[in-house]
């Protein structure tokens, strides 16, 4: 539901992770900007620049760690 209700999706999770693959099908075929990334330096340059951006949800894949989960969000708000 969140995907449908932001600019930008950022799905956190390791690539080959069957979880995260899920979540990062589920949330593009709601939102045109979503990306996945495994930390906060995957982080792509147009994201913060992007002036059509306002709204960001953010998800995790089942197994990634609470403290890179933070690192992104962290790095979305600066």
């Amino acid at each position: 539901q969140v995907s449908r209700m932001v600019d930008m999706m950022v799905v956190i999770g390791g690539r080959h992770s069957s979880n995260t693959k899920k979540l990062y099908e589920i949330c593009s075929a709601n939102c045109n900007k979503t990306i996945l990334v495994e930390n906060s330096g995957d982080l792509p340059e147009w994201a913060a620049n992007d002036p059509d951006i306002e709204k960001v949800g953010v998800t995790a894949g089942a197994s990634t760690p609470d403290w890179i989960i933070d690192e992104v969000v962290e790095k979305l708000k600066a």
